[in-house]
């Protein structure tokens, strides 16, 4: 008796699971979530809601990485003297929960915190933890510091080339994401400013 008189008669044989059909099925999962998810990934917005008065809010950004499975809107903010002082809020969403994701924070925060330094050709040395903060809606975030110094001649620093900064980043989870706060300023008075406007931002 051969299969197609098996079949005819109402019993089938389990289909084997191949490594072929595993593969296949893994491209067009991976497929749906390429095409599909960045659509799913709602970017939300973190502003600070009390800005000091030596400061003002200069721009907002979106960007994406993955693919658009991780979106960012950026607040800047700077110091009205234009080169003393300057803070970025960043709203980061994803496609899947930061809670649900293998990921070090703190890590993730760091490399955020070298990207931003080297756009500003600033040169992070000396990176520590330096407590919490409490920030409004209930919110507890944690702080990083570093020093740093001016390297080149452009961005927002490069007036002060060979100069010393202050850097200050500030980190907690929302419901609709990760919110992220860098803050350079060339004295402490303006991280210590800078620092009162993370404690006002709200998500």
């Amino acid at each position: 008796m051969d299969d197609s008189d098996l079949r005819l008669g109402g019993w089938n044989r389990p289909r084997r699971i191949t490594l072929a059909r595993i593969l296949g099925l893994l491209v067009t999962v991976g497929l749906v979530v390429v095409l599909v998810g960045p659509q799913m990934v709602d970017p939300f917005t973190a502003n600070v809601s009390n800005i000091e008065p030596l400061w003002q809010h200069t721009d907002e950004t979106d960007s994406q990485e993955y693919n658009g499975l991780l979106k960012l809107r950026t607040q800047e903010y700077e110091s009205v003297d234009g080169k003393t002082g300057l803070l970025y809020v960043i709203a980061l969403s994803s496609l899947v929960p930061l809670a649900d994701l293998p990921l070090d924070l703190e890590q993730a925060v760091v490399d955020r915190v070298q990207e931003e330094a080297e756009l500003q050709q600033a040169e992070l040395s000396d990176g520590r933890h330096v407590g919490s903060l409490s920030i409004s809606q209930g919110h507890t975030a944690e702080l990083l510091q570093w020093d740093a110094s001016v390297t080149g001649t452009s961005g927002f620093f490069g007036w002060f080339k060979g100069g010393n900064l202050q850097v200050r980043a500030a980190y907690w989870e929302v419901e609709q994401g990760l919110v992220i706060c860098v803050a350079f300023g060339t004295e402490l008075v303006r991280i210590d400013e800078a620092t009162r406007m993370v404690q006002s931002v709200q998500a």
